[in-house]
C-alpha cells in the first residue's frame, strides 16, 4: 500500500467514525439503542402496511422510517426507502429529502450520487443541517478527487460562526493541499491541526509524507 492510499483508508475511516460521534450510533455500541430504535421502524411499518394511507402520510412515515435507518448506519436500507420517496407522486414536495439521499449515498461510498445530492441540498436546504452538510458534501468530493472544490467548500464553511474545524475538517483539508501540492498551506493547517488532534494518524501520516517533500 503506498503512501498517497493509506492516508486515503485513513481519512474514510475517521469520516465514518466521526459520523458515528456526531451522533449517529454504531450497533455494537449501543445494543439498547438499536432495539429502541428497530422497535420504532416496526410500529411504522405497521403503519405502512394500511390501506387507507394517503400519499402525503406514507411519504411522512417513509421519511421517519429512513432517518432511523442512517442513525443506525443502515445506509443501504436507507437508501433504498429514500429511492422510494423520491419516486412517489409526493417525492418534490418532501422537506430535505436530497440532505438525507447524499447522507445515505455518502454511506455506501456511492459519491457520485452523494455529490448530486447534496449539491441540490445545497440549493433548497441552505439553511437545513449546513455545517454537517458541507463537511459531508466535501468529503464526497475528495473521495472522488476533485480536491479545489472540497477545499472551496470547507474553506467558505469555515468562516461561519458556528462551523466547528473538527479532525475531519483538518484532515480532508490538509490532505488536499498535501494532493494538489500546496505544500506550505498543507503544513498551516497541518499544524494548526495536530495543535488540536496530536493522535490523529492521518495527520501524522501527512506530516510524513510533507517532511519528504519540504525543506528542512
Amino acid at each position: 500500500m503506498t503512501l498517497n492510499t493509506k492516508i486515503i483508508t485513513l481519512v474514510i475511516a475517521s469520516f465514518l467514525l466521526s459520523v458515528c460521534a456526531s451522533g449517529q450510533k454504531s450497533e455494537d455500541s449501543n445494543p439498547s439503542l438499536e432495539s429502541a430504535i428497530r422497535s420504532k421502524i416496526q410500529g411504522i411499518d405497521f403503519q405502512l402496511s394500511s390501506s387507507s394511507l394517503d400519499e402525503k402520510k406514507r411519504s411522512s412515515l417513509l421519511m421517519e422510517k429512513a432517518k432511523l435507518l442512517l442513525q443506525m448506519e443502515a445506509y443501504k436500507e436507507a437508501t433504498i426507502v429514500l429511492k422510494e420517496i423520491q419516486n412517489s407522486k409526493e417525492g418534490k414536495d418532501v422537506e430535505h429529502l436530497d440532505h438525507y439521499l447524499g447522507t445515505a449515498y455518502l454511506g455506501i461510498n456511492d459519491t457520485e450520487n452523494a455529490i448530486v445530492h447534496f449539491r441540490k441540498s445545497e440549493s433548497v436546504d441552505k439553511n437545513y443541517e449546513s455545517t454537517i452538510r458541507k463537511k459531508m458534501y466535501a468529503k464526497a468530493l475528495y473521495q472522488e478527487e476533485k480536491y479545489g472544490l472540497a477545499l472551496g467548500i470547507l474553506g467558505r464553511a469555515s468562516r461561519e460562526k458556528d462551523f466547528e474545524k473538527d479532525i475531519l475538517f483538518y484532515e480532508t483539508v490538509a490532505n488536499s493541499f498535501m494532493r494538489i501540492k500546496e505544500f506550505k498551506r498543507c503544513q498551516m493547517v497541518l499544524e494548526e491541526g495536530l495543535q488540536k488532534f496530536p493522535e490523529s494518524p492521518v495527520l501524522k501520516e501527512i506530516q510524513d509524507q510533507l517532511s519528504q517533500v519540504l525543506p528542512r
